[in-house]
């Protein structure tokens, strides 16, 4: 892992590359076991931006080899 640290803004994605609709944001708990509290809790949490379009082909995940891409 590098220690550089670079000035240059980081440009995050504001639309669905699939879709284009307007990313959401949330925070996921990887353990259940802890209190719902508003506070961000690294390595315990992960902050995400997903598409809220439930249409979007971004969630069309494959179920089966028949759905893999050249099958």
């Amino acid at each position: 892992m590098s220690d550089q640290v670079s000035d240059e803004p980081t440009e995050w994605p504001t639309h669905c590359p699939q879709c284009g609709t307007r990313l959401v944001s949330a925070v996921v708990d990887f353990d259940k076991t802890n209190e719902d509290r508003p506070e961000m809790r690294p390595g315990e949490m992960a902050a995400v931006d997903y598409c809220p379009n439930p249409d979007c082909p971004s969630h069309q995940q494959p179920v089966g080899p028949e759905d893999a891409p050249g099958a």
